[in-house]
């Protein structure tokens, strides 16, 4: 798998940029007073019981709609609707103590010591950039080196029938930490070939089993908000790789579609000699998706992500 970079921050890229300045932001916030009803109903939600503490630490969390956010294939009214969703789905189905674990950064989904590393997968807040309201981090003795954000999306905003999953697990960003590859090269080695990326989907998988949630959505390359920046340093086709690694299936909005559990390959379609390998790297993969939802579920209120 092409290795996905750490990018700088989107909004000094074009297509980050949109909006950003003065002119843009006064413009923001004259639509949301025009549409004030809307921008109260993102506020109630946001506002839930359970989360109400996050607008502490990310107060401007109320407004990433009024911005780019998870895919540039979004309009206002989507991005409005998705942030309202994503808020009410986890006041619902989570208890309070999960949120309270994230802003504390003690919400660990998976954690193990290997040859005498410890790696560990948790969960955190909103990304800076408005890819996605929760982040999975991938750490290594501590030290952050791969995340994963994402947002709990309705199906029917991406077209989607709500009769296998009401909602979907919507990807908008995998990237690296800067400077860190080295350190990535070596975790990758230790956790038996297994990279980083692939560690937090299998996280991935284990937190929407826990929700009851059985589809993720990865954003499509042309349509991330960090294009510009993935251009830049020749890396545009990471994404693409990355989610067609898993069997991921473009979607008429732009995005790759990956049904839970995740797509494997046969073992009997792998060469002999490579078979006790993959099933290696299966076995760590298949624990951590376990771990992450065995720590989750204690957590959950009920699976709402199954429809009713």
């Amino acid at each position: 798998m092409p290795t996905i970079l750490t990018l700088p921050n989107t909004s000094n890229s074009p297509r980050g940029a949109l909006g950003v300045g003065v002119i843009g932001t006064v413009l923001r916030l004259l639509e949301v007073a025009l549409k004030v009803r809307q921008h109260r109903e993102v506020v109630k939600a946001i506002s839930g019981v359970h989360t109400r503490d996050l607008l502490k630490t990310y107060s401007r969390a109320v407004y990433r709609y009024t911005l780019p956010y998870l895919s540039m294939k979004f309009d206002r009214q989507v991005r409005q609707q998705m942030l309202v969703g994503h808020y009410d789905f986890l006041n619902q189905a989570l208890h309070a103590s999960f949120f309270q674990r994230v802003l504390s950064d003690a919400m660990t989904l998976w954690k193990c010591e290997i040859d005498g590393s410890v790696f560990s997968i948790s969960v955190g807040g909103p990304c800076p950039h408005r890819e996605g309201d929760l982040t999975l981090v991938f750490k290594m003795d501590g030290c952050p080196l791969y995340r994963m954000a994402f947002s709990v999306v309705k199906a029917p905003l991406l077209a989607l029938n709500a009769r296998t999953s009401s909602h979907v697990l919507y990807v908008g960003q995998v990237q690296g930490y800067p400077d860190r590859f080295e350190q990535i090269r070596q975790a990758t080695r230790t956790c038996r070939d297994v990279a980083p990326a692939d560690l937090l989907m299998a996280g991935m998988a284990g937190l929407a089993s826990a929700l009851g949630i059985s589809m993720v959505a990865g954003v499509g390359v042309e349509n991330s908000l960090s294009y510009q920046s993935l251009l830049a340093l020749n890396t545009s086709d990471s994404y693409a790789d990355f989610w067609k690694k898993f069997h991921g299936v473009r979607a008429e909005g732009g995005h790759y579609l990956l049904g839970l559990p995740l797509a494997e390959k046969p073992i009997g379609l792998i060469k002999a000699n490579h078979r006790g390998r993959t099933l290696a790297k299966r076995e760590l993969k298949r624990s951590v998706s376990d771990e992450a939802q065995a720590a989750l579920r204690p957590l959950t209120v009920c699976g709402c992500g199954r429809p009713g």
